[in-house]
């Protein structure tokens, strides 16, 4: 699995054919090697211009401007909303249905993702981008990172690779799109199974998944209805207690 949630190692900048990447009005620096067509993207390029609701990109500024007046999603995303609570969202695109968005969308994940290799053949894939929008200007999103989903998964994986772009990173939003991963698969579903994200995991990614569940223990074994429990049956439960008291304090 692929993950892209935290500051990762930046490869020496031999290593990278990119030297800026501007997301809306966002300029920021790649992560890794890209692997653009190099007939549409020069490796020596000084920046790369990538529309932040499309994610079709361009190293001309002009035409870069020219298409963010007319893209098509300029005002909503694609696919259908399946989460939105305190101005987040999250979409499911179909890659079938959307082939040049998912398309787009994993070329300028590569950026962030040192081990993503599905590119081009996103029919077999759903997308779930995570979308904020301010109530103040409810036809102003932004895409703030997203998941993938293999269609059909032998392992039940509900996660293929995620990526929460560098600017909003720090914010634990790749704490929601994995929570929101488990809830579409199942979580709250009677008699519902519980798939996992796609291994091997990177070791961001197993730091990741281990801090999630990690809150997730401290917060059942901290609930009301067990507290009391706990701490009368064993001095074995009242340490427990007592971790996942410190562990909640931390995270």
């Amino acid at each position: 699995m692929s993950t892209s949630t935290s500051t990762s190692r930046l490869q020496s900048p031999g290593d990278r054919n990119l030297k800026n990447v501007v997301l809306g009005d966002l300029l920021f620096k790649p992560w890794y090697q890209s692997i653009y067509p190099e007939d549409l993207v020069a490796k020596d390029a000084d920046r790369l211009y990538v529309c932040r609701w499309c994610f079709r990109y361009s190293c001309d500024s002009e035409s870069f401007a020219a298409h963010t007046q007319v893209c098509e999603h300029r005002t909503t995303p694609p696919g259908t909303k399946v989460y939105d609570h305190g101005g987040y969202a999250v979409w499911e695109v179909d890659g079938e249905q959307h082939k040049l968005f998912g398309q787009n969308l994993s070329l300028f994940a590569k950026l962030f993702l040192d081990h993503k290799t599905v590119f081009f053949d996103v029919a077999t894939f759903f997308y779930y981008i995570l979308t904020f929008t301010n109530p103040e200007n409810a036809g102003n999103y932004h895409v703030l990172g997203f998941y993938s989903q293999e269609k059909l998964s032998w392992d039940a994986n509900n996660l293929a690779c995620i990526c929460v772009f560098p600017p909003y990173q720090h914010r634990q939003l790749g704490k929601l799109l994995m929570g929101v991963s488990y809830k579409l698969s199942g979580w709250d579903s009677p008699g519902g199974y519980i798939g996992g994200p796609e291994k091997p995991l990177s070791d961001l990614g197993q730091k990741s998944y281990n801090r999630f569940w990690a809150e997730r223990i401290a917060r059942y074994l901290l609930r009301d209805k067990h507290r009391e429990d706990a701490a009368q049956v064993t001095p074995t439960n009242q340490t427990l207690l007592r971790n996942a008291r410190n562990l909640s304090a931390k995270l």
